[in-house]
């Protein structure tokens, strides 16, 4: 394992994973907020909101880092080992393992840090929201989720109106 920039686990003693308990924290709320229906961008601005650092240490969150975190099997205790290959030894060239090499899936060989069903409801969330075939909108529960009787299309929450610092003229229409 890279420890350098791996959220949540720490290098033990013995050269094994070890719970950062201050970094788990925020592992597991990543996790519980996309069960919550968040999208991995609505994430990052509320841990940068809340000046949570990124696992470089830095102010900013990217997208990539938190669908990473929450695609990595690691956190659920078991580990996929060659994951890519080195094409040269000289240059140290990698690529990602397309079949060209075994793969290994091991099971329970570090401590977890959210459970194995709490990983696999995640999964399933993002693979629903893959499928569905347009972008995702996390500003209500009932975005996304709410399909017309009639023609088939998704609803959607409207403003009606001006954007007067009143709003004396705003209606939401679904």
């Amino acid at each position: 394992m890279a420890f350098g920039q791996f959220l949540g686990y720490d290098k033990g003693e013995d050269g094994t994973p070890v719970i950062n308990e201050d970094e788990a924290q925020i592992v597991r709320l990543i996790f519980k907020l996309c069960i919550e229906g968040k999208t991995p961008s609505a994430i990052a601005r509320y841990l940068m909101e809340r000046g949570i650092p990124s696992p470089a240490g830095k102010k900013t969150w990217q997208v990539a880092t938190i669908r990473s975190i929450l695609t990595q099997e690691k956190y659920k205790g078991h580990a996929l080992l060659q994951k890519t290959l080195t094409v040269d030894f000289l240059s140290k060239r990698t690529k990602v393992n397309e079949g060209e090499a075994p793969q290994y899936y091991v099971t329970d060989s570090h401590p977890a840090i959210v459970s194995p069903d709490e990983f696999d409801a995640v999964q399933a969330e993002l693979e629903r929201r893959s499928s569905i075939g347009r972008p995702l909108s996390c500003n209500s529960p009932f975005a996304t989720r709410l399909v017309c009787g009639s023609c088939g299309g998704w609803y959607g929450k409207k403003v009606l109106g001006s954007y007067k610092e009143d709003k004396t003229y705003r209606r939401e229409i679904w």
